[in-house]
């Protein structure tokens, strides 16, 4: 099996790929940067005014200023679980597999979606892509594999979009953290599910460190979806309700505040659930089927 990874530039996609790069000795080629779409500044304005969200772009603005230590705050935070579980995974990458990556997604060529990278992508013929952190990936690119397989850091298909292991905590869902394998579709986040599973949580943890734990996990289950389609026994199922979906113009600074002030209540009552085991139930996904 020939494998192409499409994912972004932070140590956690390159601990991704350099993952499954080792773990599956099949990667033909990896794209960095995917996650950039290289706009203007005009052309994202026209687009803010063409989906009528000019009044929650202002709003967003204003309230980002008024909680802006907390937004901080919260960018440190994830920074340093990030520092914390995959410091060093860029170095190591470029240092053993700097052959294998075939593009990076610059201004010059504005999206991973743009025909040069589709070209590209074409040429190196690939059974498999996976994807974790890009923008949304067009039909030109789905086209290109047999099978595009998808890492989303949320439990699929109760949370889907971005900063999914937040929206528990804001939303007072307990038993909701997790990370999904699923193949690619023109929705967010609302392919065929292969896999879901949870973290372990403890009362320590933060949305980062879970966020970060959830990646760890994901990748082992994506190499498990790798192993499992190169033997022709990959299975998946279709998402039976459309959960929440949580997109960039949802998260302001003022949702950074809230989270701070009820973090540590939220994981406390967490635990307690868990020990109980009473947590809420979600339906968890091996190869396809419940379990």
């Amino acid at each position: 099996m020939r494998i192409v990874i499409l994912t972004h530039s932070e140590d956690r996609h390159y601990f991704f790929c350099n993952q499954i790069i080792e773990k599956t000795g099949d990667v033909v080629g990896v794209f960095t940067g995917a996650k950039s779409v290289n706009k203007s500044r005009f052309e994202d304005i026209k687009k803010t005014i063409e989906k009528r969200e000019t009044i929650t772009y202002v709003k967003n603005k204003f309230l980002n200023l008024v909680f802006k230590k907390d937004g901080d705050r919260f960018k440190v935070e994830k920074k340093q679980a990030e520092i914390k579980f995959f410091s060093g995974a860029t170095q190591h990458f470029y240092e053993n597999h700097k052959n294998l990556c075939v593009g990076t997604v610059s201004a010059k060529h504005r999206s991973i979606n743009v025909q040069h990278y589709v070209s590209l992508i074409a040429d190196l013929k690939p059974d498999i892509i996976v994807v974790m952190g890009t923008c949304l990936i067009g039909k030109a690119i789905m086209s290109s594999a047999k099978h595009v397989v998808n890492i989303h850091t949320g439990l699929s298909p109760y949370y889907r979009g971005g900063r999914t292991n937040l929206w528990p905590f804001i939303e007072n869902e307990y038993g909701r953290f997790g990370v999904t394998i699923h193949l690619m579709s023109q929705g967010i986040d609302s392919g065929n599910i292969i896999f879901t599973d949870r973290p372990s949580v403890f009362e320590d943890d933060d949305y980062a460190t879970i966020n970060c734990k959830c990646i760890l996990l994901g990748t082992d289950l994506m190499v498990q979806a790798i192993k499992l389609i190169e033997k022709g026994e990959m299975k998946s199922i279709e998402q039976w309700t459309k959960g929440k979906l949580f997109l960039n113009r949802d998260w302001n600074s003022q949702i950074a505040n809230k989270y701070f002030q009820i973090r540590g209540v939220f994981l406390k009552e967490y635990c307690r659930l868990n020990e109980n085991n009473a947590l809420p139930k979600a339906k968890l996904i091996k190869n396809g089927l419940e379990v």
